[in-house]
């Protein structure tokens, strides 16, 4: 990876805001916690669901919990299931 800093959760939890800072700048910081990694990049604030959205989607998930969910196999299931709409 070009542009990356690799540090443990010590060394980013003691300065975050260095870090994030130069997250923000495009630098991918690459933090260690034992065997597991995390990468931290920046992401455009457009990757952010909106209230709608995200009520939207919690509504979805809560019907597909309750069970109110249809199974569509293969392309027949499918053009049946769009003709009875």
């Amino acid at each position: 990876m070009t542009n990356t800093i690799e540090l443990t959760t010590t060394e980013f939890r003691k300065e975050q805001k260095k870090w994030l800072d130069l997250a923000a700048k495009g630098t991918s910081i690459l933090i260690c916690r034992g065997k597991e990694l995390f990468l931290l990049n920046k992401v455009p604030t457009s990757y952010r669901l909106d209230d709608e959205t995200l009520q939207i989607v919690e509504e979805g998930l809560q019907e597909y919990q309750a069970g109110k969910t249809t199974s569509i196999k293969d392309a027949d299931e499918l053009n049946k299931f769009l003709d009875s709409l």
